[in-house]
């Protein structure tokens, strides 16, 4: 729910997470198992589980560690669309503004208490308070109070949603969204068990034993710093019966090589390609190419003198070939980014062109390395340095070290720009990044569900995924448009999402470089595995391995 952020809105490695929406999720590769009709299955990860604290995910790893041990009111299925999850029934009256949800009475956390509908009010206050320092309280923002309480201006006890009795919630928006059902389908917005957070204290989801569950499965093996750990089924789930995996072994892996061959060892049941590998196996019959739900993209640290001029961010953009880069060296079925966003976000409600097109802003991401030239030209002249230097943070996976490689190359040779590359562990790139400590990120988005909203609303001044701190009124109006006045007017709110994305384009606000698809290898016999059409997401609950 940015490598660097979240949950499913979350910023991600450039290679094997995928930025819940924030928190951002990641691409399950897959570490095997010899015993596969015992319904045991390994999977593996570009990076270590960080929290399992709501409040405190920032990365897709963890959101999705979260959203197979936890259950919200909603998930999302193959097709994006809500389901229910604990919800059984939802009533929207007030235009929009009043939902009345109604939860079924079997759900249970691992310590044996009912999962109510004060685990939900608990959860979104605990998150939105001060305190927590959350970094994901922007996704509260329809909620009546949310933005106030989470900048301490009124008591968490206002915000606008109440249990009514032990299985009823009410929430008040402040202003409606016809995507607000599919918000609520986020692990931002599940849950928490408040006597087992009171016992644990700063301690919760830190480890496995200082977390309690109320998903499909529960956490084993894991201590808050290793590289492996294990889902267990959950008898407690309400749904018990429906899952038929006993256990997903997970170990981080971070070379693709060696996550591939493991697989043609068969010590894999399922593996997340590079450009080569894909390549290779074109037209292998278990070979699946699914979006990720993901754009990838270069965020700047506009407090940096050098990072902050819009003519340097402008150039080292038309210094890129997009076309290249995904051909050459994703070589994954990426495509080239038109703007701040992905394919099937949106369509315009009047032509059914798709947002992509519409936002696009022509010399904003073509390859174009004689005005890049220009404008390089004239940073130089501003900054007053005839030489200039950025330094590219990046992950330390493959992908992501490759992809920084390409863009010093490009950079260096079209503009004589001198790139240095800090490729370090997602953890320590998140924790650099968030306290501000650097010039250029390379990094990527992952977005919960279908809507412009979840890439662009981290790009508003006073958002917590802000990493760049872009700041512009012009941006700031049409999303706030987009979410107030226009929220349930189709044709206005596509309008004014269409004016902050150009907006967003012409400062070079970030740079957007491609539109993430992965191609994974994934063993025949495992079945029952639901893959999320817009971001790729696999859900586990009902998988197995037929004999």
């Amino acid at each position: 729910m940015m490598s660097l952020l979240e949950h499913k809105k979350t910023l991600l490695l450039c290679g094997g997470i995928i930025l819940i929406g924030g928190i951002f999720a990641i691409t399950a590769q897959s570490k095997s198992t010899k015993t596969s009709t015992a319904q045991d299955l390994s999977l593996a990860q570009t990076a270590p589980i960080t929290s399992l604290d709501t409040a405190k995910i920032t990365d897709a790893v963890s959101s999705t560690t979260l959203s197979q041990v936890g259950e919200g009111l909603y998930r999302l299925n193959a097709n994006s669309q809500v389901e229910n999850a604990l919800a059984t029934k939802t009533t929207v009256t007030d235009h929009g503004h009043q939902y009345t949800i109604n939860l079924r009475h079997d759900g249970k956390w691992s310590n044996g208490q009912p999962v109510t509908a004060k685990d939900f009010v608990y959860s979104w206050e605990r998150t939105l308070d001060p305190k927590s320092k959350s970094e994901f309280t922007y996704q509260f923002a329809n909620i009546k109070n949310a933005n106030a309480i989470a900048a301490g201006k009124k008591a968490p006890t206002t915000l606008g949603v109440k249990a009514v009795g032990k299985y009823q919630l009410k929430i008040s928006l402040s202003q409606p969204a016809d995507y607000f059902k599919k918000m609520l389908a986020s692990t931002t917005y599940y849950p928490m068990n408040q006597t087992a957070v009171e016992k644990y204290g700063k301690q919760y989801g830190s480890s496995a034993k200082k977390t309690v569950y109320n998903g499909p499965f529960i956490l084993t093996n894991w201590t808050g710093t290793g590289d492996n750990w294990t889902l267990k089924k959950n008898p407690r789930y309400a749904e018990a019966q429906s899952v038929k995996l006993n256990h997903i072994n997970y170990k981080v892996i971070k070379s693709t090589t060696t996550a591939y061959n493991l697989y043609q060892s068969k010590k894999l049941d399922a593996v997340t390609l590079d450009g080569e590998q894909t390549t290779q196996n074109q037209n292998n019959p278990n070979l699946k190419t699914v979006s990720q739900g993901r754009i990838g993209f270069m965020q700047y640290n506009e407090k940096n003198q050098i990072a902050a001029n819009r003519n340097l961010r402008t150039a080292m953009s038309l210094a890129i070939d997009r076309h290249q880069l995904a051909t050459k060296v994703l070589k994954n079925g990426s495509l080239p980014a038109k703007t701040f966003g992905i394919k099937n976000m949106m369509k315009n409600p009047k032509t059914g062109t798709d947002f992509t097109s519409d936002a696009y802003v022509k010399n904003t991401v073509d390859y174009n390395p004689t005005q890049a030239k220009k404008l390089y030209k004239q940073a130089q002249q501003q900054l007053n340095k005839q030489a200039l230097a950025i330094t590219i943070t990046c992950g330390d996976d493959d992908a992501s070290k490759n992809l920084a490689e390409f863009i010093q190359s490009q950079l260096s040779n079209r503009l004589g720009l001198k790139v240095n590359i800090a490729a370090m562990p997602f953890t320590a790139m998140l924790s650099k990044v968030s306290s501000g400590d650097f010039q250029v990120n390379l990094t990527s988005w992952g977005m919960d569900y279908a809507d412009p909203i979840q890439s662009l609303q981290i790009l508003e001044s006073k958002n917590g995924s802000n990493m760049g701190h872009y700041t512009s009124r012009a941006f700031d109006q049409a999303l706030t448009n987009s979410e107030g006045k226009d929220a349930l007017n189709k044709p206005a709110r596509y309008s004014e999402l269409v004016k902050a994305a150009q907006t967003a384009a012409k400062d070079q606000a970030v740079t957007p470089l491609y539109e993430g698809r992965t191609g994974t290898l994934v063993n025949p016999k495992l079945k029952g595995v639901v893959y999320n059409k817009f971001n790729g997401d696999a859900d586990y609950r009902l998988a197995h391995i037929a004999n």
